[in-house]
């Protein structure tokens, strides 16, 4: 019996059955860095998880740091603060980058490509160095300040940093790209004869944006909205450099226990509480998306 043996068809007809190959490894070889990757965000959560449930003699396990962190006002400010800054940077970059992102739609390539090309440049540009460039900016011997003095509307300069303005702006500067791109990516999506057929029908231009392509862009407006407000709340540099340890937030916070005060159980809770939060939102966004698409038909049932 050779290796190409013959075997017959469904319809009398033979089908030559191939020889046996090894496996190629080059597959294998390529996943192997993320792998690794995976295994080393794996093996770090379990360390922080068993770090948090130490007790205050050193006990495992023990849910005394979540306790201390949900029985104390002091602790709990941090979080319900960060959220807050986190949500109202989220709507700030909601509401300019969505006039952008829909520009982008309705103009030229060349254009549209000049813009993409500022919005790479600032992606992939230092984030340290971004938040720099607004100590520079927003100082108070900064060019918004000087403009202010000059042109005589106010008599000396603002305070705009180490507070929260300064960490506010900092946030919709850092994460505004990330929103532009969500929601462009959904309307260049959009099929184009949808508008057409609502101006077809009698709707206006402000009545077409309105009933047809903001809703069908929602899917972009949340998946932007997740990704600055998870970066936002994880925001560690942006409130230590325009915060200048005046601004509480639940990075900051972590830092201050983990390696100021060496007390590493309760930052590791407070970054486990701060992870788990994140993966609830995750999962609930998905989730959302899942019925939206089910109900819009974009995707079966059952599948």
């Amino acid at each position: 019996m050779t290796l190409d043996q013959a075997l017959p068809g469904p319809a009398g007809d033979t089908v030559r059955r191939r020889p046996g190959r090894r496996p190629n490894p080059v597959p294998y070889l390529l996943v192997l860095p993320a792998l690794l990757l995976v295994a080393g965000l794996v093996g770090a959560l379990l360390v922080l998880s068993l770090r948090s449930l130490e007790g205050a003699q050193g006990q495992v396990p023990s849910l005394a740091q979540y306790a201390r962190i949900a029985t104390s006002p002091h602790y709990l400010d941090h979080f319900t603060h960060s959220a807050w800054l986190a949500g109202a940077a989220t709507l700030a970059a909601a509401v300019l980058g969505y006039p952008v992102a829909y520009y982008m739609e309705r103009v030229g390539r060349p254009m549209r490509r000049a813009i993409m090309a500022f919005l790479a440049v600032v992606f992939f540009s230092d984030y340290v160095l971004r938040m720099f460039g607004l100590i520079l900016v927003l100082g108070k011997t900064g060019i918004v300040n000087r403009l202010l003095v000059w042109s005589g509307a106010v008599d000396r300069p603002l305070s705009l940093m180490y507070n929260d303005f300064g960490v506010f702006v900092g946030l919709v500067s850092a994460s505004l790209p990330f929103m532009i791109l969500a929601i462009n990516g959904v309307l260049a999506r959009l099929d184009p004869r949808l508008p057409e057929a609502a101006a077809l029908l009698g709707a206006s231009p402000p009545r077409v944006f309105w009933h047809v392509t903001l809703p069908l862009s929602v899917p972009g407006i949340v998946s932007g909205g997740i990704i600055v407000f998870l970066l936002s709340l994880n925001s560690f540099v942006t409130p230590a450099l325009l915060g200048g340890g005046f601004v509480e937030m639940v990075a900051t916070f972590i830092y201050e226990q983990a390696i100021n005060l060496f007390n590493l159980p309760l930052g590791a809770a407070a970054a486990m509480i701060l992870f788990f939060v994140s993966m609830v939102l995750l999962v609930g966004v998905n989730g959302l998306f899942d019925r939206m698409g089910r109900r819009f038909g974009v995707r079966e049932e059952g599948r």
